[in-house]
């Protein structure tokens, strides 16, 4: 009996030396698979950019096989469908004299990347035009686009321009957790009209807005939405995507509005709150006048 218990204590040793080890190859293989995973996921991010940059700035049509699927679908009701399509937007781009586009944000949620950038020389615009852009890619190449775009405004009365504020992504274990919280605002707020809630979703305190015409703080939020939405009313605000990637989420929105708009809300988030908010509320044409049939949402 001794020596049985000898040889167990011998060999329990090597045999929880034998765990540690394959524990530490798993670790360092859902690292790497990981490492694998963020190393892509910006990638996207950088061709989206550069998509962006060869298009518009240098006006380069051989970026649309480069970049773009030949199932490539477009929602921008201002731009027709497919590579057809984008080769007629770059001829107008070329015809539209001096262009230019600064990229100030990018957010990448899988496969879909958001642009947040001011465009200069934008077709059927006298002057810059700030513009959100949503690319979905599809093995590596975009499938599909939405885009808003606005005239570029002056500063608001908090002295915010519409481009301006932070522009790194942090927190990214936050990303979920953000975009419920950014999801039930927008039901609960600016679905449901609860303003007494506003506060459980915002810091309004310290609420940055970037909105031209408007001033930072909470209650002037609540005035902006009020304006647009009555109790008892039709539904007006109809949240269609969130797009989210640490403290950054955007929320695209159809207006029911006179004109209609599609609204594009980025919101900053800290510490579970709202602190800080960008958009483009770009007017959808009369559906006779849509370029393409997929419609802007």
């Amino acid at each position: 009996m001794q020596l049985g218990n000898r040889s167990r204590l011998k060999v329990w040793p090597g045999l929880a030396a034998l765990i540690g080890i394959t524990c530490l190859l798993c670790d360092f293989a859902l690292g790497q698979s990981q490492a694998r995973t963020d190393a892509d996921v910006p990638d996207l991010g950088a061709k989206a950019r550069q998509a962006e940059i060869d298009i518009f700035r240098n006006r380069d049509s051989t970026a649309i096989d480069r970049f773009f699927s030949d199932l490539f679908v477009q929602h921008d009701p201002n731009i027709a469908d497919g590579l057809s399509g984008l080769r007629t937007f770059v001829t107008e781009v070329k015809n539209s004299g001096k262009t230019n586009v600064t990229v100030y944000r990018t957010v990448v949620d899988g496969e879909t990347v958001m642009l947040h950038s001011k465009y200069e020389g934008w077709p059927g615009f006298s002057g810059p035009v700030i513009a959100f852009d949503l690319f979905r890619f599809k093995d590596g190449k975009i499938v599909e686009h939405w885009g808003g775009q606005t005239p570029e405004a002056a500063p608001n009365p908090s002295g915010h321009t519409q481009v301006d504020g932070p522009t790194v992504v942090v927190d990214r274990e936050q990303t979920e957790a953000n975009r419920t919280l950014v999801r039930n605002f927008k039901q609960v707020v600016t679905v449901e009209l609860r303003f007494d809630r506003a506060d459980e979703f915002i810091d309004t305190d310290h609420y940055v807005q970037h909105a031209s015409k408007v001033s930072d703080g909470g209650a002037q939020m609540k005035a902006r939405v009020s304006g647009v939405v009555k109790p008892g009313a039709a539904q007006v605000l109809i949240p269609r995507r969130y797009i989210a990637k640490g403290n950054f989420v955007l929320a695209l929105v159809e207006s029911r509005t006179e004109p209609p708009t599609a609204n594009y809300d980025l919101f900053r988030v800290a510490n579970g709150k709202i602190v800080e908010h960008w958009d483009v509320l770009s007017v959808i044409p009369p559906q006779n006048q849509w370029k393409n049939t997929n419609g802007p949402f």
